[in-house]
């Protein structure tokens, strides 16, 4: 925490500016580094308490419960983990990883383990439930037939390929429960939407299960991130020149990764419009979901800084629920989606550059893509500004349509 503060205190608004950073995007770190600060003294508070109180039986309500519990027991006891590792005969690395993701990798066997090595005794109460007993987990209204069970198999979404023929309505809804239950616990029915038009059962669900799947993914590369923190005002225009580099948007996931943000894609489905999402993971990691619905180069930046605007932001929120984007133009007239878009617009070029830029006027291919080069910019962006201002039919040659989704799916990042 003292790291934050010294930063705080040694921050530089009006340096930074005349370094040529937007003011939007150097406000937005400031209030980052508050928000931090906050969370962390939080934090530290608990872990005080903790370490003041005594563990001898490990009770919890909810199996999602036990990681974190296990982890609040160690502290109590003052066991550091390489301490627990010896005792539970682990590698230290292991307890790292185990914590790290609140031992939800861990098998039952080895949940006991590390109880015992902890010197717990464990008391559970299990309920089996039918599966419609399962909707309960489910918002009012929905029930686990409104999910696209085939959309969902086709995409691979299930551990392994269902054969829905054979499939009678009790087994269809069993995958699906059982789909859900796998999800990270952050998992919501609360959703922040950037959306238009009446919200069907049919349409919640699928954004749900794309939500699910998101965090699946992100889970998965939890190992690769370190916890979130603040971006240097500075970094998050050297994200949007990073579209320049041949290897740029590769280059920009695993700069995101050091700054505890987890980038994943997956297919947006039918009866959405999702373009991205901001979510936290444990909430310790930041979470970034983009479905490519529209595979182009300037709707990958804005939609990849669009959503990094939300966990810049507004990270309070996220941590309370998913924030679920499903339009990439701007404009809308929601505050903190009107925010996320003026983070990703001047992420891209801060807007006194691009105000007092003759780019904005012309209609030659030439100038844009000179105008980007002295930028250090892709010209699908400064293309695609040009047409959210002025109409969608100019520059279309230079969105760089097709060529996303083929660098992901040759990094094997692609959720196809």
């Amino acid at each position: 925490m003292s790291m934050y503060q010294q930063a705080l205190d040694d921050f530089d608004l009006i340096k930074s500016i005349q370094e040529g950073i937007s003011p939007v995007i150097v406000k937005a770190q400031r209030d980052s580094y508050i928000q931090q600060i906050e969370e962390l003294s939080k934090e530290l508070n608990e872990y005080e308490q903790l370490k003041s109180r005594h563990f001898n039986e490990l009770e919890f309500e909810s199996i999602y419960d036990i990681g974190k519990a296990l982890i609040q027991a160690r502290i109590s006891k003052r066991f550091t983990q390489s301490a627990l590792a010896n005792a539970a005969g682990l590698r230290e690395q292991q307890i790292q990883k185990y914590e790290k993701e609140f031992y939800e990798s861990a098998s039952l066997r080895r949940l006991s383990e590390i109880a015992v090595a902890l010197g717990l005794s464990v008391n559970g109460k299990f309920q089996l439930s039918s599966v419609y007993d399962q909707r309960a987990m489910l918002p009012e209204g929905l029930s686990l037939e409104d999910f696209p069970i085939a959309e969902m198999n086709s995409k691979g979404w299930f551990n392994e390929k269902l054969n829905l023929r054979r499939l009678d309505k009790q087994e269809r809804q069993q995958a699906i429960s059982e789909f859900i239950q796998s999800a990270p616990r952050e998992m919501t029915a609360v959703l922040h939407r950037k959306t238009s038009g009446r919200m069907t059962t049919e349409r919640l669900a699928a954004l749900l299960a794309w939500q699910a799947r998101i965090l699946t993914l992100a889970r998965a590369r939890v190992h690769l991130a370190n916890r979130f923190t603040v971006l240097p005002a500075d970094i998050c225009g050297r994200i949007a020149q990073l579209s320049s580099q041949n290897n740029g948007i590769i280059d920009a996931i695993e700069l995101l990764l050091s700054y505890g943000i987890i980038v994943v894609f997956a297919p947006h489905l039918q009866k959405t419009k999702i373009d991205g999402a901001a979510m936290s993971l444990d909430g310790q990691y930041g979470v970034i979901g983009m479905s490519l619905r529209h595979d182009r180069v300037d709707n990958f930046w804005f939609v990849l800084l669009h959503e990094l605007g939300h966990l810049v932001r507004h990270w309070d929120k996220v941590i309370a629920e998913a924030m679920i984007d499903e339009s990439s133009a701007s404009g809308s007239e929601d505050r903190l989606e009107k925010e996320a878009d003026e983070f990703a617009e001047n992420a891209i070029l801060p807007t006194v550059i691009w105000r007092s830029s003759l780019v904005r006027f012309t209609t030659k291919v030439a100038d844009v893509k000179s105008f980007a080069a002295r930028h250090n910019l892709h010209p699908a962006l400064i293309a695609g500004r040009i047409r959210r201002e002025r109409g969608y039919n100019e520059f279309s040659g230079l969105l760089g349509s097709g060529e996303v989704r083929a660098v992901l799916a040759q990094h094997q990042l692609w959720d196809s």
